[in-house]
């Protein structure tokens, strides 16, 4: 701009001296040669006024020039990038109708007013767009919470295997077992499956598929068992989707851990194979021993006691083999109990009907308003409790009886309070030994199995809930399904999905000729101990999160703080408020960055300044193992390619530009999250102006003057 406003000085200044030279030439004939002579002469004879005319020549020019130049030119290209942003971006940002001319505040406030009433037609059309939604939009709520609340993991993939959908138990049952075992990897929209399952087996179960519809069959299942490589193992069944037309156009994969069921089948086998093959020598000697009787039946009668005696001999241990095998089958039944994951309040309520339809009894139940899971058998539970009720009303006269729901760490306890005598210990003792029920094995079962078999554990209490006695069973807390659930909760009803992904069938190999807007993006965030990766400063904190086809998944993320070599300074802390006492047993960057470069897989690389967070990435490589050499693009130099004329491009400037709330401002995460959303608003603006596929952004990005100031 600068340049533009010197050139149109210059030929300002100069013009009047080559109107008075151009009319001299034009008019040399008409005009008296003295008085030529006299023009020729006048800077030489009258230097003091010459000078003071060619001053106020320049000084007008020069004002001229300004005027022109800040008053109309600056404030036109300003308001010409507002527009865009308006139009293309944010609907709420308005210009500034300070600075420059009388006019272009004029412009700026017409605009603004054009704006106001676009923004309300807007408003009353998403008003009736979103009436229209809203049917679309409560039956993806009802399947995301039903898919979410599933206690078997479910995964939609589209034909290359790319997943649409998945639920919060399948995303523990997978990145759980690759954790264990080293080759984490990352569920997530977009990522392959064949990542977690098997290729060959999936490849066999599609063809399957497509051999069964070929064939014409109306519903079409698939089973098959995955081995995962730390010992998982993982029942899969294979249901394809398909459009009207019957067209394959994806799969649903149900998965379901068995493998605590296939240890138990496998320890029955070993069992069985004990009770025949243990047994066949010593059958063996039997048979032969009454052959041997049979077939001499003249025999001494000390050979015939010999024999006898073997006989005898292999009996007993026989009768011992078979009673050491009958215990610990029945050990072995006992371990496996029809468990199912149960919330607590469900329980308590199934309970109090058991109690008031069976015992006669009215039993006022309560329990918490947040969920409370738990891995029972109810059956079990619901017998205990009606022959604990049965119990108390006829030893301790009990009446208004009650059973609370409670939680305490890692433990809940169903509390059975009274009114009447309290229960005496030994009491309880004997009752535990009584049996409740019978198992589907037929085997029967005390009080104290039953709880036992829970890992649970029972105690009768002298009089403390409302001056009431009572008996608190207490039980583990199921840690399983209370992740999924807490994880279930934190993210609404369930996860992210886009079933848009079902027409994107082939994989981006070209990115640099791509559209920005197809594709995958991991934008990132780091937090450091100061500002000079080259002298010294470590990564602190690492926040990550990911953009699939044009929408923020806020669900999948990274987030870890890292352990550094060397204290936090205090200027530092004083930025980020991460402490040394935070760090102290995270992982350090050689763990951190090897399980980011996974999370990054695939995807473009963006960042605010994202060469500082690169450069620290790139000096740990030797550390790591792992080198970063992923495509990157910076908002910062994309704010300079996109609004040259603004001036203020830090990130709360261009966030409020666009419109993006910032949360949680110098956290790793906080400050992924806003650049992510803030490039998304960019991306419009760039299409705008002819930048549509990565090597335009990364090329128009490298032509900024900024991008010679942002070397590491």
């Amino acid at each position: 701009m600068l340049g533009k406003a010197v050139v149109l000085f210059v030929a300002v200044a100069v013009s009047p001296f080559a109107a008075i030279m151009v009319t001299a030439f034009l008019l040399k004939e008409e005009i008296p040669a003295d008085r030529l002579a006299f023009l020729a002469a006048l800077p030489a004879s009258h230097p003091g006024p010459f000078a003071l005319g060619l001053f106020v020549i320049v000084a007008l020019a020069w004002a001229i020039a300004a005027l022109v130049t800040y008053g109309y030119i600056a404030p036109l290209r300003s308001i010409a990038e507002g527009t865009r942003v308006i139009a293309l971006s944010n609907r709420r940002h308005r210009l500034s109708d300070e600075g420059g001319s009388r006019e272009m505040r004029e412009v700026a406030s017409s605009i603004n007013a054009l704006a106001d009433r676009f923004l309300a037609v807007e408003a009353d059309v998403m008003g009736r767009i979103q009436e229209a939604r809203q049917a679309l939009e409560e039956e993806r709520n009802t399947l995301s919470a039903l898919v979410a609340k599933l206690t078997q993991g479910v995964l939609v993939c589209n034909p290359e295997g790319r997943i649409l959908l998945y639920n919060p138990r399948a995303q523990k049952l997978l990145e759980a077992e690759a954790r264990a075992t080293g080759a984490a990897d990352w569920v997530g929209l977009g990522r392959s499956i064949e990542s977690f399952i098997d290729e060959t087996q999936l490849a066999h179960a599609l063809e399957h598929i497509h051999h069964r519809l070929a064939a014409g069959d109306a519903a079409v299942l698939v089973p098959f068992v995955v081995q995962r490589p730390g010992g998982q193992t993982l029942s899969a069944h294979v249901v394809p989707v398909l459009d009207n037309d019957r067209r394959f156009r994806g799969y649903i994969l149900t998965l379901e851990d068995i493998t605590q069921r296939a240890g138990v089948d496998a320890r029955r086998t070993t069992l069985l194979q004990a009770l025949t093959e243990g047994q066949r020598s010593a059958i063996a000697s039997v048979r032969a021993a009454v052959e041997t009787i049979l077939t001499f039946p003249d025999m001494d009668e000390d050979g015939r006691q010999q024999f006898l005696g073997a006989i005898r001999d292999e009996a007993v241990k026989m009768s011992g083999r078979l009673d050491a095998l009958e215990v610990e089958y029945a050990e072995e039944l006992k371990a496996h109990v029809p468990f199912q994951e149960m919330l607590g309040s469900e329980l308590v309520a199934a309970i109090g009907r058991s109690v008031r339809e069976t015992g006669g009894v009215d039993l006022e139940v309560d329990a918490p308003l947040d969920p409370i899971w738990l891995r029972v058998d109810t059956l079990a539970i619901e017998r205990s409790i009606l022959f604990l009720v049965s119990q108390l009303s006829q030893a301790c006269s009990a009446s208004a009886l009650s059973l609370t729901l409670e939680q305490r760490g890692g433990l809940v306890g169903l509390a059975l309070s009274w009114t009447g005598a309290p229960l005496h210990g030994e009491a309880l003792k004997r009752w535990g030994l009584r049996n409740v029920m019978t198992d589907r094995h037929g085997t029967s079962l005390n009080l104290f199995e039953v709880i036992e078999r829970h890992g649970g554990a029972i105690w009768a209490h002298p009089p403390a809930i409302d001056g009431r006695p009572f008996v608190r069973v207490v039980l583990p807390v199921s840690e399983g399904r209370q992740g999924a659930d807490r994880d279930a909760a934190e993210a609404g009803y369930g996860h992210d999905f886009d079933f848009r992904l079902f027409e994107e069938t082939t994989q981006v190999v070209d990115r640099m000729n791509a559209p920005l807007s197809k594709l995958s993006y991991t934008v990132i965030d780091t937090e450091t101990t100061g500002l000079d990766p080259r002298g010294g400063d470590e990564i602190i904190a690492i926040g990550a999160v990911r953009i699939v086809n044009g929408r923020l998944l806020r669900r999948e993320i990274f987030d870890s703080l890292v352990k550094p070599k060397k204290p936090i300074p205090e200027a530092s802390r004083a930025i980020h408020n991460i402490s040394n006492e935070m760090v102290r047993g995270m992982p350090p960057i050689s763990e951190a960055l090897p399980a980011l470069h996974r999370f990054v897989e695939d995807t473009v690389i963006v960042g605010h300044n994202v060469d500082f967070d690169m450069c620290f990435f790139a000096l740990a490589a030797d550390e790591t193992g792992v080198r970063f050499d992923h495509h990157t693009l910076d908002t910062l130099l994309l704010e300079h390619a996109i609004h040259a004329n603004q001036e203020d491009k830090s990130l709360e400037a261009i966030a409020r530009r666009l419109g993006v709330a910032v949360t949680a401002r110098h956290s790793a995460l906080g400050d992924a999250v806003t650049a992510a959303e803030i490039f998304l608003g960019m991306i419009p603006l760039l299409e705008e102006r002819g930048i549509r596929t990565l090597a335009e952004a990364k090329a128009a990005s490298a032509a900024t003057p900024a991008a010679r100031h942002h070397q590491y």
